[in-house]
């Protein structure tokens, strides 16, 4: 696990980022670094389709995460897509019923290892994003409440 922490790091380096960048950093880093506009598109998930997929144009990048949840479970699918297209990996469009698919594997379990390695990446990243930049009263006592390893809570 560390050396993953230590890849999110490298990561967010290469991007020119600080440790702790807002989503909107990341997303216009994203941005300069590849060149392509990145939209990040809310959608209805029916029951036992993906939360999430990313899909790649000619010019741009395409998130779609779902709208009914809580905004830190939106930003959690965020990244876990972001992270597919940070590491390379190729979108697959499968003709497989996705239903199927989550009762013979479930959630937590990948026959796939980009789907493994995208949602550890993914999850160490939304754990290095601030959450709360410059909003209410959080944003005025975050810096006087600092994890022991600098991330704000």
């Amino acid at each position: 696990m560390r050396s993953q922490r230590r890849r999110v790091r490298a990561l967010l380096k290469e991007l020119g980022l600080p440790p702790h960048p807002t989503l909107a950093e990341l997303h216009a880093a994203y941005e300069a670094r590849t060149r392509r506009t990145l939209r990040l598109i809310e959608r209805d998930v029916a029951p036992g389709e993906p939360t999430g997929r990313y899909e790649q144009y000619l010019t741009q990048d395409r998130i779609y995460y779902p709208e009914h949840t809580s905004p830190a479970h939106q930003l959690l699918v965020i990244c876990h897509e972001l992270a597919h297209l940070l590491l390379g990996h190729i979108p697959r469009h499968h003709a497989i019923d996705p239903a199927v698919v989550r009762r013979v594997l479930g959630r937590s379990h990948y026959d796939d290892p980009t789907e493994h390695e995208a949602e550890t990446i993914g999850t160490l990243l939304y754990q290095q994003l601030n959450l709360a930049p410059d909003v209410g009263p959080a944003a005025r006592i975050a810096p006087s409440l600092v994890h022991r390893e600098g991330r704000h809570v």
